[in-house]
């Protein structure tokens, strides 16, 4: 059959139908946009994404031209057979558990799913384009926060071997993927239901020789210890990028939220990164309107954020999910405050950013090559995460896939413009 996958959601999601597209490729079948059969790989950690999923299954089923339709993803380990009577368009619902034998249901149908947690992902077909790459090297959660339904959709902590992430990170630099883009629920979990750690991982990839870089993203702020911190100071094939989502700045929400940490405690930790890691770029993710959130502790998050002036910030509005523990606390907000709440906390940290990027004019760094067309050439600071952070404009002679040493010229609110240096 021709197929073709829509991927939604997370760089996890993404990289999972990197490998149903191999599995399926493999069996025979063939991608291609004029196709048989459509895969939708589902996001459904909130509301919103589980809305858009649905919307993109709609749009599909609506078209009227008899393509087989497949629906997998978190949306299918949320919801599971409910599905079934909400969307009787979908020919195959596919459960995560069932990813290793995808080929194999391609041309049934009905309902498939097992309780498995599926963490390995590879071999696969790579999407991104080169040399950036992710590389998935765990799944699920043990930390259990509050307001989160990712350890009932994609189960708890689950490791890979070191061997097996090894060999996909060989094969990776082999195929001239050179930005590396660690992932996870929780990287800095990672080892702790098999006996190993992220700095145990990282050693083994630094013994790898090759011209790459790894960037770390989703650090939980109470698992990053001075090991983690040590080799991202004095390793430079890793890049100095941390991403820590802290979610709340106030010990009370931050105690509703279970994430086991207080202020204190994140203040410490950033004020250790930036003596450390002078030049590390720091990205985190914020909830504001968490139920019973009040006026003044807003105030002491905003006052919190102006003072560590991240480089790069997101922020969302606190989603009420069902069977979590925050959907059954008191105080829910109306969407108007969440919204008010959400402008205001973007646009302080818009002039952060201005501020933070203009202290760079003038410095070299260096910058990922990613589109070229009639308008113009476009990429990344190797310090800009594939797709959540600002983009470069980049002037001078250079080519797609190329890692480039340039000058940057001139900053922008979230962007910089950048001037390629000759070889």
């Amino acid at each position: 059959m021709n197929f073709q996958i829509i991927s939604l959601g997370c760089p996890k999601n993404l990289v999972e139908s990197e490998y149903m597209t191999y599995r399926l490729e493999e069996a025979g079948h063939i991608t291609a946009e004029d196709c048989d059969v459509i895969i939708i790989n589902t996001c459904a950690f909130i509301a919103d994404a589980a809305r858009e999923s649905i919307n993109t299954i709609l749009s599909w089923a609506g078209r009227g031209d008899k393509k087989k339709l497949i629906v997998t993803g978190c949306l299918v380990e949320r919801y599971k057979e409910q599905l079934k009577a909400l969307l009787p368009e979908v020919d195959i619902f596919v459960g995560r558990g069932c990813y290793p034998e995808i080929e194999r249901l391609i041309d049934k149908k009905g309902f498939f799913y097992k309780k498995a947690i599926f963490s390995d992902a590879y071999p696969r077909r790579i999407f991104t384009q080169r040399p950036t790459a992710y590389l998935k090297i765990m799944d699920g959660c043990n930390n259990m926060c509050s307001y989160c339904t990712v350890p009932f959709i994609r189960g708890p902590l689950k490791s890979r071997g070191i061997d097996g992430i090894e060999k996909e990170f060989h094969w990776l630099i082999a195929n001239g993927y050179r930005e590396i883009n660690i992932i996870g629920q929780d990287i800095a979990s990672y080892g702790k239901d098999i006996g190993s750690s992220l700095k145990d991982l990282l050693r083994h990839f630094l013994n790898i020789k090759g011209d790459y870089f790894l960037r770390l993203l989703y650090l939980h702020p109470l698992h990053i210890d001075n090991d983690i911190l040590e080799i991202v100071k004095n390793e430079e094939r890793i890049i100095k990028y941390l991403d820590i989502p802290i979610q709340h700045s106030e010990d009370r929400i931050l105690n509703m939220m279970n994430r086991g940490y207080t202020k204190a405690y994140i203040s410490f930790l950033l004020e250790r990164i930036k003596e450390r890691i002078p030049d590390c770029v720091l990205r985190t993710t914020l909830i504001v309107g968490f139920p019973g959130e009040t006026e003044e502790e807003f105030h002491r998050l905003c006052e919190f954020i102006k003072k560590w002036r991240f480089d790069n910030l997101g922020a969302f509005m606190y989603s009420r999910e069902e069977g979590t523990p925050a959907y059954r606390l008191k105080g829910h907000l109306r969407k108007n405050i969440k919204e008010q709440r959400l402008r205001e906390i973007m646009e302080i940290q818009q002039g952060i950013s201005k501020m933070n990027l203009k202290r760079l004019e003038g410095r070299e760094s260096l910058v990922i090559v990613e589109e070229k067309d009639a308008t113009g050439i476009t990429g990344r600071l190797l310090t800009q995460s594939p797709d959540i952070d600002g983009i470069a404009f980049i002037k001078g002679q250079c080519y797609p896939g190329e890692i480039r040493g340039c000058k940057i010229v001139k900053t922008l609110d979230y962007d910089v413009i950048v001037s390629i240096k000759d070889c």
